[in-house]
C-alpha cells in the first residue's frame, strides 16, 4: 500500500462496541512488524454509503465492513462499480486510489469446501439459490424432510447455516458417530450445537472460526504478508475473554 507513511484501517459495523475485530487487527499487523493504525467505526446501515465516500477520500488503506452492515456495504459497492450481485465484506485500495471489494466470508467457506472436493455436501438451513448460501456454487444438497443417518453418514461435509426456524430439525440423536473426516460449518446463531456434534467426533468449524478467517484473510489482502491465524485468535480470545 502506498500513499501514507502510516496506513490507516477501518472496522464499520452497528454496534460497533465489543466487536474484537480492531484489537485482533492491531495484533496482527503488529505480529508483521507493519506501523499501522486500526480505527472503529459506528456506521448504521443508512450512513454506510456515506461512510466508504468518505473514506475513498481521506484515504483509509483498507476497510473490513462486520457482517452487521454487510447489505448495505454491498449495496453500495454494486452502485458504485455497477457489479451486480456482488456482496462484500473487505475493501481494500489499488494502485489508482480505488476501493476494490472482496468477499471473504464466502471464500472462506469456499476454502473450507475445497479440501473435501468431489464430496457429498448437506446443507441445514436457509440454502436457497438467492441466498449467501448458493447450494449451486457449493454444491451441496439442501435438507428438506426427513433426515436418515445413512445420508449424514454419507456426508463429507455438513453446512449448518441459519434460518433454522423451520424443518428439519437437526436431530442429533439420529446422527451416526464420526472419525473425524466429516467437517460440520456450524455457522448458525440459533442452535449452539457444536460441542454435541464434537462428541460424535465430527470436525466442527463455527462462526468464531470463520470470523478468524475472515480477519486473517482481510490483513493478507492488505499487506500482501501471510499472517499466522494463532495471533488472531489469541487476540480474539483475550478480548472476549474466552
Amino acid at each position: 500500500m502506498d500513499g501514507t507513511t502510516e496506513p490507516l484501517l477501518a472496522v464499520v459495523g452497528h454496534p460497533i462496541a465489543g466487536n474484537p475485530s480492531q484489537f485482533a487487527l492491531e495484533r496482527a499487523v503488529s505480529s508483521l512488524g507493519l506501523d499501522w493504525r486500526v480505527l472503529s467505526f459506528d456506521v448504521p446501515s443508512g450512513d454506510i454509503a456515506a461512510a466508504l465516500n468518505g473514506f475513498s477520500v481521506i484515504g483509509i488503506a483498507g476497510v473490513l465492513v462486520d457482517s452487521s452492515i454487510r447489505e448495505a456495504a454491498s449495496a453500495w459497492y454494486v452502485e458504485k462499480t455497477g457489479f451486480e450481485g456482488v456482496s462484500i465484506d473487505c475493501l481494500v485500495r489499488d494502485e489508482d486510489g480505488q476501493f476494490v471489494g472482496s468477499d471473504e466470508r464466502r471464500s472462506w467457506i469456499l476454502d473450507q469446501l475445497a479440501e473435501k472436493e468431489n464430496s457429498m455436501r448437506l446443507c441445514f438451513g436457509n440454502c436457497g439459490a438467492k441466498t449467501a448460501w448458493d447450494l449451486q456454487s457449493l454444491r451441496a444438497e439442501k435438507i428438506a424432510g426427513d433426515v436418515k443417518p445413512d445420508m449424514i453418514e454419507a456426508a463429507d461435509v455438513i453446512l449448518v447455516v441459519d434460518d433454522l426456524s423451520g424443518p428439519p430439525e437437526l436431530e442429533l440423536d439420529e446422527w451416526p458417530a464420526n472419525d473425524g473426516s466429516t467437517v460440520v460449518l456450524e455457522l448458525s446463531t440459533r442452535h449452539p450445537l457444536q460441542d454435541r456434534i464434537r462428541e460424535l467426533g465430527y470436525r466442527v468449524l463455527t462462526e468464531s472460526d470463520l470470523q478468524i478467517g475472515v480477519l486473517q484473510r482481510s490483513v493478507e489482502k492488505w499487506s500482501s504478508q501471510q499472517v499466522d491465524p494463532a495471533v488472531i485468535r489469541d487476540a480474539v480470545e483475550e478480548y472476549l475473554g474466552v
